[in-house]
Formats: structure tokens, sequence, C-alpha cells
């Protein structure tokens, strides 16, 4: 399935519906529930060939908070994820690994198109994997991506992001972990 057309529909599609929106500020805390489709490719450091490769669902926790400007909103974000999905070897082999969690800091620019808001983001990410050897890696790499949220009223909102996060050396392996979220959140 091709995800990142849904989440383009969803998110012309709440375009579309935010533009009849005036007066909607996004400013303040919030915090709520997430659910990803993550990908994650392990490949040879410095642009080697794959060598493992899966998918899987990680749930968590969103938060953070976002200051209106007019048009353009400023927002710092954490997220915490968790699942727990193998990345078998590709072609067969007994290098098997497992993938576990993802922790997410960062910064968030937007713009504000009433009841719709569509942003980028760029953070920090802390992944924790189990290698064949049942060793626990933790590594930290460069997070990035896109989102829209839809406020539903003053107090609830909903969203879909997809990002993308590099880790290199990650146990001997780069990897690249692709999510595509759903979050709903509370603001305060």
């Amino acid at each position: 399935m091709d995800y990142s057309r849904v989440f383009a529909a969803c998110a012309a599609m709440m375009i579309g519906t935010g533009a009849q929106a005036q007066d909607a500020d996004w400013t303040g805390l919030y915090g709520g529930i997430q659910l990803d489709m993550a990908t994650v490719d392990l490949s040879v450091p410095n642009g080697g060939a794959t060598t493992n490769d899966g998918n899987g669902l990680m749930y968590g926790l969103n938060g953070g908070y976002r200051r209106d400007l007019g048009q353009v909103v400023l927002g710092a974000a954490a997220t915490l994820s968790f699942g727990n999905f193998d990345t078998p070897p590709v072609g067969g082999g007994s290098d098997a690994s497992s993938f576990g969690s993802l922790a997410t800091v960062g910064v968030e620019v937007g713009y504000d198109l009433g009841e719709v808001l569509v942003y980028g983001e760029l953070g920090h990410t802390w992944a924790t994997r189990t290698d064949a050897g049942n060793t626990r890696r933790f590594e930290g790499g460069l997070q990035y991506g896109i989102g829209a949220d839809f406020m539903l009223n003053d107090q609830i909102m909903i969203g879909g992001t997809v990002s993308r996060t590099d880790l290199d050396n990650f146990g001997g392996s780069d990897a690249t972990v692709t999510t595509f979220g759903a979050r709903a959140a509370l603001r305060f």
C-alpha cells in the first residue's frame, strides 16, 4: 500500500475543509496518542547494500507547545513510540534483528490555514534495536518530516505525519526509519 498517497489525500481534504475557517488559534500545549506504521532498512555503512528490512506498527505518546504568530506557527514537540517487529535479512540468512522504540524531540514550523496546520519538523531521534546476538543497541540520529493537524474543536485535534530518521553506524549498520502516522491530541 502506498501510504504517501493516502497521507496526501487526507492532507488535501483537511486543507480544503480548513480553508473555510478564519480564526483558529494554535497557541498552547497539547498532548495525545499516536499510531505509526514504521519501515526500517538496515544497510552496509556509507551507502552500501540493504542487509535487513522490516516494518510494523508502533504506538505511543506525543506532546508539545505551539505559538501562533498569525500565518506562521512555531513549535517544539516530542514523541515516544513503542513497537517490536523483526527486521529479517534480505535474501535469507541468519542475521535477524528486531526494532523496538523511537524517542524524538524537535522543532516545528507551520503554516496556519485556519482549522488546518501544515508543518515541517526537524529533530533528533533515539532508537533501540536488538541484534541477532540478543544485544540491545541504542543510537541517535537526525529526524525530519511533514505533517498536518486539523482542529475538531478548541480542545481536540487530529492529524497525520510522515517522517524519516537516519541512524548512522547503528550496531555496525546504517538504519533508515520511515514512519507514517496518525494521531489525536488534547489542547490545553
